[in-house]
């Protein structure tokens, strides 16, 4: 996290932090009228949707992205937003998230984000195991570290840094 926001703001951009675990949900919605855009760094993508859920964040996060403002994730930030996130049970510990009752994803894409596909964070033998264990039952988007997934409206494009 320290990273992205460094890297963010060495490329001019203002960065307000917004701790989703301390404010509530009408302070994150306030902070979030004062933003252009957001951007949701990584981390357990299982605590991470658990606490998107219990603050009522996935619902304004959704309303917001649906009104045009610009949402931008990585890693686990990234993953949320697909379909389903079960399959990231071998890349992350799902059990740091006791109380989420459904891996069902924010589903503004229809694929499971698989990031790290080039086993730099996890080792291929995992990643290889993931798409072989769940890649007939979800369309799994694998995006290696130096890639992004682009998503403007109905197109979906993967750009190379």
């Amino acid at each position: 996290m320290d990273l992205d926001r460094r890297t963010l703001r060495e490329q001019g951009f203002t960065v307000t932090d917004i701790d989703l675990e301390i404010l509530s949900a009408s302070e994150t919605a306030a902070a979030l009228d004062d933003v252009d855009a957001v951007f949701v760094s990584g981390g357990n993508v299982f605590h991470l949707l658990s606490v998107l859920r219990r603050t009522g964040v996935d619902r304004l996060l959704t309303d917001r992205v649906r009104a045009g403002m610009l949402y931008l994730g990585a890693s686990a930030g990234a993953c949320v937003v697909g379909a389903d996130i079960e399959p990231l049970g071998l890349l992350d510990d799902p059990t740091e998230a006791p109380d989420l009752t459904s891996t069902t994803g924010l589903g503004w894409i229809d694929e499971v984000i698989v990031p790290h596909a080039d086993g730099i964070v996890s080792g291929r033998a995992v990643v290889d195991e993931l798409r072989i264990r769940y890649g007939s039952r979800f369309t799994l988007r694998m995006l290696a570290d130096d890639q992004a997934l682009l998503v403007s409206g109905s197109e979906r494009s993967v750009i190379s840094s």
